[in-house]
Formats: structure tokens, C-alpha cells, sequence
């Protein structure tokens, strides 16, 4: 009876298109295939890293990431340092939303024969100018011929105190839902590099553009948040504040009310949204890389972390609360008024992005 039940699934699983489970349908897809980690995995598949028990009083964490041209950058508008730069900080801004610190990076690349020498000089120098921000050593990686485009791919070791590692999963009704910063900035920046004649101060567009070419990854509110004891589930803003929260509910269990009018927009891409004709709400909720932390707590203690991120200089804002599953995760577009918050993040297979 199993050996049939196995067969019918693989047979299902033949006739599937990926444009048709789309990448998160594939990862818990595949994820399925994976057997039980072994005692030292604290956390597995799931989650921004793998946690895994290491001797003495800390805990390992693991990530890595993969950057592709033309997918997430274009060398039209972005230097190669930028890009080294930022393959790096997608990593360990994974390894910040755990509540840990980033030490120690593979890269491999996967390179067309015709790409000069001088670009992945470039990607290496911004890899290097990360690195050297963030405390980070580059140990090893790899190198292959991809006939097409550039590839780049960044595994990250971290570590984060044993016990302290910040999850997903663990919200529960009545939490609060804060994030750190400003939210959309990334995505206005994007706007700017893919429409260079934006009658748009320059001044000002260089700002948002910085946001979108060079990130910066919340490590020190990561470890705030990590020691503080209190955070209940985190995530970092990666993939737009709207799929962050469908992460975190699925994890834990619940439901969520994110309020549109409290979410943290910066003035200029408020302004920047009314002359093109766009909305910054939308940026804010599906326009990705951000690299913010989006984080749950208790109401009771929820004073007492704000008091800390601000002793540390970080922009914090309460947008929103976690709500019991049945209550399902919606967006209070006005005082009173709200409507279901759709995932919408960036899928690399689905042609038809919900």
C-alpha cells in the first residue's frame, strides 16, 4: 500500500510544470525528500539558516544564497562591486534574522567564458569590502563555465548563542508585529535603476538607489533582539513585508493584521511613488530586499526592546499583530477597513505571480 501511494505521488509529480508549484510549492516539495537531520540539527529546512549544535555555548548557523544575472541584478545599472557586495549581504542578513553573527564564507561562481577578467575582480573587491565591514572571513569556493550568464552563490557560516536563536515560527495571538527602518526602499531604488529618466532629484535618487545596489544587513538589532530573550518569531525582509508575514504565520500557527498607514515609508519614496504613478504601499509589502527585520514579541515586553533598539540608533515601528489562525492574515488598509494580504513574493517559476 505505501510502495503504490509512493508511485502515485511520483506519477502526480511527473506531469507537474514548475511554472505550476512555483519555487515555495518546490521547496516544501522537496523538503518532504529530506529525512529527519541527524541529533546535532537543531533546525533544519525552514527557517532563514540551519542551526546546528556545536561544542560548547554556542550554536552554528548556516545559510547560503544565490544571486543570477539578469534575475536579481543587471550590470546596466549596478557596478561589479555592488554586486559582490550585495551576494554577500543577502547571507548575512539571513544569518542577522536569526539573532547571530556571520564568520566565515564559501563563494562559488558560475562564470560565461566571454566575461572579463576585471568584472569578477569587481565582485570580489565588494565581497571583500563586506567582509571586512561585518567581521567576515572568505575561506574557499568554487569556480564552473555557465555558458550564459554570471552566478553567484554565497554560503555563510554564523553563530548565535545555544538557546538564542531567533525562529519563524513561535508567534502567537496578541503579539506585536514590529519592523526595523524603512520599508519599499529597496524597490524604489530598483525603480530608479531600471528607469534612469525619472525626472527625479539626483540627489535624492542616489539615496534610494544605495538602498537597492547596497544593502546593509541588521546584524546589531539581530543580536538585540536575540538577547533580549522576548522576540517570539523574526524573519528579515527579503522577499517584501506581505510574504515575510505568510512565513512567519505559516511557521507559528496564526493569523496577522498588518496595518498599511503605520508601515514605515521613507518621504522620498513617498515622493518618488506620486510622480511615477506608483504605490509605495505596494513596494513596501512586495517589493523585497530591504534586508530589515520584521519580529514578533508580547505586548508586556514590547517597551523594553524598543528602549534597546533605539539605545542602538535602530529605527523600530509597531505595524501590526499577530491574530488566531481562523482570523486568516489580512491588511487594515484604514482605521477599521481591511481586506486578505496576498503573498505576491518574488517566484522564480511561476509565470503567473498571485
Amino acid at each position: 500500500m505505501i510502495l503504490e501511494r509512493q508511485e502515485e505521488e511520483r506519477s502526480r509529480i511527473d506531469f507537474l510544470e514548475l511554472s505550476e508549484v512555483g519555487e515555495f510549492g518546490l521547496i516544501e516539495m522537496l523538503s518532504r525528500r529530506v529525512p529527519p537531520g541527524r541529533p546535532d540539527v537543531v533546525k533544519g529546512i525552514g527557517d532563514d539558516a540551519a542551526v546546528l549544535r556545536a561544542s560548547g555555548e554556542t550554536w552554528l548557523l548556516f545559510t547560503t544564497d544565490m544571486l543570477v544575472e539578469g534575475v536579481h541584478f543587471s550590470f546596466s545599472y549596478a557596478a561589479p562591486r555592488q554586486v559582490g557586495k550585495k551576494a554577500l549581504v543577502a547571507s548575512i542578513s539571513d544569518i542577522a534574522a536569526m539573532g547571530g553573527w556571520p564568520a566565515h564564507a564559501l563563494v562559488s561562481l558560475g562564470v560565461p567564458p566571454h566575461m572579463p577578467v576585471e568584472v569578477l575582480d569587481g565582485i570580489y573587491a565588494g565581497m571583500q569590502e563586506a567582509a571586512a565591514d561585518y567581521g567576515i572571513d572568505i575561506v574557499g569556493g568554487d569556480t564552473v563555465r555557465l555558458p550564459e550568464r554570471l552566478a553567484v552563490n554565497v554560503a555563510l557560516l554564523g553563530a548565535v548563542e545555544a538557546g538564542q536563536a531567533l525562529y519563524r515560527s513561535g508567534a502567537k495571538p496578541g503579539d506585536l508585529v514590529f519592523v526595523t527602518g524603512f520599508l519599499g526602499t529597496s524597490a524604489a531604488g530598483l525603480y530608479l535603476c531600471q528607469h534612469p529618466g525619472a525626472a527625479f532629484p539626483e540627489e535624492e535618487a542616489g539615496f534610494l538607489r544605495s538602498f537597492h545596489l547596497e544593502p546593509r544587513a541588521r546584524v546589531q538589532a539581530g543580536r538585540i533582539l536575540a538577547g533580549s530573550g522576548k522576540v517570539t518569531a523574526a524573519d528579515d525582509v527579503s522577499d517584501g513585508l506581505a510574504g515575510e508575514m505568510h512565513e512567519i504565520c505559516r511557521a507559528s500557527g496564526t493569523g496577522c493584521l498588518i496595518r498599511g498607514e503605520a508601515i514605515p515609508l521613507d518621504a522620498r519614496v513617498r515622493k518618488l511613488a506620486g510622480l511615477v504613478g506608483e504605490d509605495p504601499l505596494a513596494w513596501a509589502l512586495y517589493g523585497g530586499e530591504d534586508f530589515e527585520l520584521v519580529f514578533t514579541v508580547p505586548a508586556r515586553d514590547a517597551p523594553v526592546l524598543e528602549r534597546a533598539l533605539a539605545a542602538a540608533n535602530v529605527p523600530c515601528c509597531l505595524v501590526g499583530e499577530i491574530l488566531p489562525p481562523e482570523k486568516g492574515i489580512c491588511l487594515e488598509t484604514k482605521p477599521g477597513e481591511k481586506i486578505p494580504l496576498p503573498r505576491k513574493s518574488f517566484d522564480h517559476f511561476r509565470a503567473d505571480e498571485d
